[in-house]
């Protein structure tokens, strides 16, 4: 069956990059990104695919080399690619997203007749070239912010987890760690880049331009618009917070 769909569209990122916001303009503008997802439009089932790999090889989201390392090499690249491949012709349907009921069947029905679709979910970003061995032609839409900001996002959001009395995170709390976290993952979303399949966004620029950013975009993923949905997409994007001099 996934063999007749279209090549998925990945929205790809660090994490607190403003994939979110991205993926959730693209939704407003026709591109199917599931059903069942949680607050940041991830699929649950897609997120703990990838984290259950990644600590089979000892890694993490929050500490990607030993899985950098591992897909390096051609043993480690073979294993994760029929790691995914298994799982999605098992599992197509839940782990992008989509549940069993009559608008879950309608939804995947779609996808055999052309509908643009993809996915987000910041793993992704590591996952990627992977990916690509199994939906070859995916577009990639990588979404970058300035690192210090997406670092200090990361620590602010471990800070309140912590506060609220969850368990903390390694580093997580280590602005400095948060940087360099950000980076790794910026380098191995440019691995990507040269392709004619890549297309790169500064998120800061989507929110300063979301209509031209926006237009951009569903040309890059061949999605079919109205004036309508890009007015509704771009009123989707919040502008930049504007910081006071003392600050």
């Amino acid at each position: 069956m996934k063999d007749r769909h279209r090549p998925p569209v990945l929205v790809i990122g660090a994490h607190r990059s403003g994939t979110t916001a991205t993926a959730r303009a693209l939704e407003l503008l026709g591109l199917q990104i599931g059903q069942h997802l949680d607050s940041h439009r991830e699929p649950r089932r897609l997120q703990k695919l990838h984290e259950d790999y990644l600590q089979r090889v000892g890694a993490a989201w929050h500490n990607p080399e030993p899985f950098l390392k591992w897909i390096k090499t051609a043993e480690g690249k073979q294993d994760c690619v029929s790691y995914l491949r298994t799982n999605v012709q098992r599992d197509f349907a839940r782990i992008f997203g989509y549940r069993s009921d009559p608008k879950g069947l309608w939804l995947r029905a779609r996808l055999n007749f052309g509908a643009r679709w993809g996915w987000k979910e910041p793993r992704t970003t590591l996952f990627a070239a992977l990916w690509l061995e199994i939906f070859p032609g995916a577009r990639i839409v990588h979404v970058v912010r300035d690192a210090q900001a997406a670092a200090s996002s990361i620590r602010e959001r471990e800070l309140k987890f912590q506060a609220a009395g969850d368990p903390p995170t390694p580093n997580l709390a280590d602005l400095d760690y948060c940087r360099q976290l950000v980076e790794t993952y910026h380098k191995a979303g440019e691995r990507l880049a040269g392709s004619q399949s890549y297309q790169r966004l500064r998120f800061e620029e989507l929110q300063a331009n979301p209509p031209a950013m926006l237009e951009q975009l569903t040309n890059f993923c061949e999605l079919r618009i109205c004036a309508r949905q890009l007015a509704s997409a771009s009123a989707s994007i919040r502008p930049a917070r504007v910081r006071s001099p003392s600050s």
